[in-house]
């Protein structure tokens, strides 16, 4: 039971309105009523614990956020008080160092906020630097995957003498993201201690425009905007628009060598800091692009951080995406057809959660409804789908397979006890599981990974049984709709349905591996200097999949038909694998 501690308020004499500084324990809740009536940002920060925070108008939430990922870190909230309404915020640690027992907590009202620090000594840097390596080397069994240890140690000797010449934190994130990127794996990630524009100034120098790269091309993303919607970006401030591709993709991590998901994600995910951390900001944006085969040049001024935040927020693509809210749904699309949508397999923890048999019984009434109406054409839609629970993917191909399958032929870690311990961070993950530290992490992998063999310690037998047909499955013709965002769970059911069924595979390649993946289990480790958060999951798959002639190592799931979108069916937000299927089907009949 979370226990609710009220902070007595201690004004300071500085720039701030108020301050006030607490204890925090390990599941407790801070409440915080703001002092000043005057517009201006809330920040909270610990020195020993990554914070989360709710601002809540007359009893009802109004916001929630987790903008930073560091222990060391500070959430920033823009407070607008209104006459006669109450406020409250809620504090509480989203996660902490193995070691940390109570945060100490900081909650400052003021009116303007300074730009964080982002230099370091070049000997922290260093430090970093090989603490970095050490972890990946003693935890993560994805590291010679798919590069082998010269190709590693060239690219450490490669980063030690960038890291050397620098006291930058950006360009040490450059640096480690890129290291990252190298080992080839979807779960593989690397974040700042704090969101990136903390370190940036709140000037009016932000990027008055969004982008969507469509099949290489960049596109002007956003409605109401001085460049029209759907022309093609061909540079800004003179940087080529594949050269901005290029760049922002060493940020996004696929398993192997797969780079549809790299290319695209920044435009989705990473327009407001990635950009910045590469390019700079700018007082003004000197963009050419192209309509209508004819080229032309506009100079744009740049537009507040907020600004840019809405903008990214509203941009014309994702209306298009409203329609994907549902976690899973069954539709009709077309004579004799059906299409079971998936966006995710977060839904339920395992077969124990009411989820899980409220999906068992949804499942349960497609098969029988499929096969009253004698349906002969299935579309499993996967697109957009990024993983989750195992047992979810593994249901949904039981009615899909005539044969029995495992979730894998084998899968290891390097460890059943957990290395470099003092840099571990007990992560949410861990905590809803009832693990607060090493000890019980340590008792978790023994239990899951007890036996070693030549280093590597294996999957329990009894956690990898055999899993059989359910006694109706669908015997028609399979469609799978996959896309660049397919990952984890959702890549590991399209390597299944690819692999043993009948399906026609459409769309493009996806960011999870065919053949194998590092998944299972995340850890996440802080680096002492930086703060810099890195993880990557322990555990490497060797996926219950045969091989196929179009299917090389390192790949995600190929198409047998691939997927390009007109700058027209942009314009239309046109569904192109609908439209796909429609022109197959009409093939053949």
């Amino acid at each position: 039971m979370t226990k609710a501690l009220l902070i007595p308020l201690l004004l300071v004499i500085n720039s701030a309105y108020a301050q006030t500084y607490s204890d925090l324990k390990q599941g407790d809740t801070l409440k915080y009523t703001p002092q000043s009536k005057k517009p201006g940002w809330i920040s909270v920060q610990s020195g020993d614990a990554n914070l989360a925070v709710s601002m809540s108008v007359d009893g009802k939430k109004a916001k929630e956020q987790d903008d930073s990922r560091g222990i060391k870190s500070v959430e920033r909230l823009y407070f607008t008080p209104e006459k006669g309404k109450k406020y409250e915020l809620k504090i509480w640690a989203k996660s902490y160092v193995e070691k940390s027992k109570t945060a100490k907590v900081s909650i400052t009202e003021s009116g303007s906020l300074p730009v964080l620090s982002d230099k370091l000594s070049s000997d922290e840097l260093l430090e970093d630097l090989h603490v970095f390596r050490t972890i990946r080397e003693q935890a993560n069994s994805g590291l010679f995957v798919y590069r082998t240890k010269k190709q590693i140690d060239s690219i450490y000797n490669w980063a030690e003498a960038e890291v050397k010449n620098t006291t930058n934190l950006f360009n040490f994130y450059k640096v480690i993201a890129k290291l990252t990127d190298f080992e080839g794996s979807c779960h593989n990630f690397t974040h700042l201690p704090n969101d990136a524009s903390y370190y940036l100034p709140q000037k009016l120098e932000y990027l008055p425009i969004t982008l969507k790269n469509i099949d290489g091309r960049l596109l002007q993303n956003s409605k109401n905007v001085a460049i029209p919607l759907g022309a093609e970006i061909l540079s800004v401030n003179d940087i080529p628009a594949r050269e901005i591709i290029s760049r922002f993709s060493q940020y996004y991590f696929s398993d192997g060598f797969s780079r549809p998901y790299k290319e695209t994600a920044g435009f989705e995910k990473g327009m407001l800091d990635k950009f910045y951390i590469e390019f700079g900001t700018h007082k003004n944006y000197i963009i050419t692009y192209q309509i209508n085969n004819q080229k032309h040049q506009v100079t744009l001024p740049g537009i507040s951080f907020e600004n840019s935040k809405k903008l990214q927020e509203s941009r014309y693509s994702v209306a298009s995406k409203k329609v994907f809210s549902e976690k899973y749904s069954l539709d009709k699309v077309g004579e004799g057809m059906y299409r079971l949508t998936i966006r995710s397999f977060d839904f339920a923890t395992g077969t124990e959660d009411p989820a899980y048999k409220k999906f068992s019984d949804f499942l349960d009434h497609m098969i029988q409804t499929l096969d009253e109406e004698k349906i002969q054409h299935l579309i499993i839609d996967l697109r957009g789908n990024p993983g989750g629970t195992g047992e979810l993917y593994e249901k949904v191909f039981t009615y899909l397979t005539q044969r029995p399958f495992r979730d894998s032929h084998y899968a290891y870690s390097k460890f059943n006890v957990v290395p470099m311990a003092e840099r571990l961070v007990i992560t949410p993950l861990f905590l809803s599981n009832g693990v607060t530290d090493k000890n019980g992490l340590n008792a978790y992998l023994k239990e899951q990974y007890p036996k070693e063999a030549q280093g590597k310690f294996y999957w329990a037998d009894d956690k990898n049984s055999l899993i059989l047909p359910n006694n109706k499955t669908f015997k028609g013709q399979l469609y799978l709709f996959a896309d660049e965002n397919v990952a984890s769970a959702g890549s590991h059911l399209a390597s299944l349905i690819k692999s043993y069924t009948n399906a026609i595979v459409i769309g493009k390649e996806t960011v999870g591996g065919y053949y194998e993946h590092n998944g299972h289990f995340p850890v996440v480790y802080e680096l002492p200097n930086t703060r810099i958060q890195t993880g990557f999951s322990i555990v490497h798959v060797i996926q219950d999949a045969q091989q196929l002639s179009d299917q090389k190592r390192g790949q995600g799931i190929i198409p047998n038909i691939k997927i390009q979108q007109t700058d027209q069916e942009f314009l239309d937000q046109t569904d192109v694998y609908l439209k796909k299927l429609a022109e197959i089907r009409k093939e053949k009949s």
